[in-house]
C-alpha cells in the first residue's frame, strides 16, 4: 500500500479543511498528484479535487495519462 501525502489524510479525516490544503498547495507541501492518488484510494472526493485544484479528477488524469 503506498502512503498518502500528510494533507490527503488530514482532508478525509477532517483535520483539515479543503481551503487549509490549498494553502498547503502554496507551500508546496501537497501537490495535484498528491490529491490525485488520494481520489484512487477513495480519500478524496472528486467533488474536493475539483474545489482544491480548480480542475476535474477526469480531465487531471487524462492530461497525466
Amino acid at each position: 500500500m503506498k502512503k498518502l501525502n500528510f494533507w490527503v489524510y488530514a482532508l478525509f479525516y477532517k483535520w483539515a479543511s479543503t481551503e487549509m490544503v490549498k494553502q498547503a498547495m502554496g507551500y508546496n507541501d501537497c501537490s495535484a498528484e498528491d490529491l490525485a492518488e488520494g481520489v484512487a484510494a477513495h480519500y478524496i472526493t472528486p467533488e474536493e479535487f475539483q474545489e482544491i485544484t480548480g480542475e476535474t479528477y477526469e480531465n487531471y488524469k487524462n492530461v497525466m495519462s
